[in-house]
């Protein structure tokens, strides 16, 4: 396996886990106080992150794209100025419309300087052998909820939530801008219909900005756009059953019958399973494939939901159905940039995780909305059926994927 030069994966998950940390899980700590403060709703200050959710998925296939044309590093180096942009205008927010106008420039900054752009970087530098890399990325950006969730509070708590904020924006500023600035000038090779993978692309140009050997991929040109419409309907499917319970997780098991002590215990060791089972893929990866993992993961998310729906109000059948669905969790953010690249190949691949990547942005914005109105409408169980069939359609297209995929070897 091709090997990275000047540990590319070390600073990329660095940047992982403080993108991750100082954006993504800012509502979970500072909303309520940000909602005291300044005297906005609840609902306007979560509605502001869903919109970020939204643009994100609205810019990701121009994003792609740009990757492909311009290279990560240069991407994800504007992506490290709008999020700290985007979080000095937070800090700063007075009116409703100013925390909107922050997240939308979150939303197009987030999707510029995280795992997808992060993962297009290094299919760049190794092609076909980034399984192992994005492994590892995952595993760092997995920590950021363990990280920042007591920095955050403890900064809330010390410092104030604006001033929090400005930490963090320094933090994108200073620490994850010049590392990004140092990753190397690599660009993934334009996709192309005339390619095949018998077809090699110069490994350098007289520029000096490298482009690693063509690869399209196990699936010919006739079936890649219905395969990729598939995987990006799954992912889909699983970003709204993420999103939601990430939202309402709690919530539906006290619905269930639990004290609301014992749902917050419960719903605490998703993320030691995540990580867990991002360890043991690693430790698989010899005898497993991208694709075999991505139906072992989207089988646990369906699994996870119907022992949720069947299993009796007990904390500890219960406790195992988290950790089911947190191990799912964990392999797919794995799956989301493995699979492509074996499917479709490195060749395009900022574009092809781009035009994945939308629909998974859209539905997470949706989900907690969706769900909130359902939950209202007909309880906790009605919203764990919706979501149990959506895991089950999501296991459905995977396993079609997998036939896809060894059928056209």
């Amino acid at each position: 396996m091709p090997r990275l030069p000047g540990g590319e994966v070390t600073l990329l998950g660095l940047t992982q886990l403080i993108g991750w940390g100082t954006t993504f899980y800012i509502p979970a700590v500072l909303a309520h106080v940000m909602a005291a403060d300044v005297g906005w709703s609840l609902p306007q200050v979560f509605g502001a992150f869903s919109w970020s959710l939204l643009v994100a998925g609205l810019v990701s296939r121009r994003i792609g794209r740009a990757i492909d044309h311009h290279g990560a590093r240069f991407v994800m180096s504007l992506g490290s100025i709008g999020i700290g942009i985007g979080l000095l205008m937070l800090a700063g927010a007075q009116h409703w419309a100013m925390l909107f106008a922050a997240w939308t420039v979150l939303g197009v900054a987030t999707r510029a300087a995280q795992y997808d752009s992060a993962f297009a970087a290094i299919a760049a530098i190794l092609g076909s052998g980034a399984r192992r890399a994005i492994s590892m990325i995952t595993l760092w950006g997995g920590l950021a909820s363990t990280v920042f969730w007591p920095v955050g509070h403890a900064l809330g708590e010390s410092l104030g939530w604006r001033w929090t904020i400005v930490i963090y924006a320094l933090l994108n500023l200073l620490v994850c801008l010049p590392l990004h600035l140092a990753l190397p000038r690599t660009r993934n090779a334009p996709a192309s219909p005339q390619q095949t993978p018998a077809q090699p692309q110069p490994a350098a140009s007289a520029t000096g900005v490298g482009t690693p050997k063509s690869d399209t991929g196990r699936i010919d040109e006739r079936g890649r756009e219905r395969a990729m419409l598939v995987f990006a309907l799954v992912l889909a499917g699983y970003s709204f059953v993420f999103s939601a319970l990430s939202a309402h997780l709690i919530v539906l098991l006290e619905g269930l019958g639990l004290a609301a002590a014992v749902a917050v215990g419960l719903s605490s060791i998703k993320g030691i399973a995540q990580v867990a089972a991002r360890f043991l893929e690693m430790i698989g990866q010899r005898w497993l494939g991208p694709i075999a993992i991505g139906v072992i993961a989207l089988a646990s998310l369906a699994a996870s939901m119907v022992m949720l729906i069947l299993m009796p109000p007990d904390p500890l059948l219960l406790a195992l159905a988290t950790i089911v669905y947190g191990a799912a969790n964990g392999l797919t953010t794995i799956v989301r940039g493995a699979v492509p690249l074996a499917l479709f190949g490195h060749a395009g691949f900022g574009g092809t995780l781009g035009k994945i990547a939308a629909p998974g942005l859209i539905t997470a914005a949706i989900a907690p909305l969706a769900i909130a109105a359902i939950i209202d409408l007909g309880g906790a169980r009605m919203a764990l059926e919706l979501l149990t069939l959506i895991a089950l359609a999501g296991l459905a297209g995977m396993i079609w994927l997998a036939r896809t995929g060894l059928a056209s070897r």
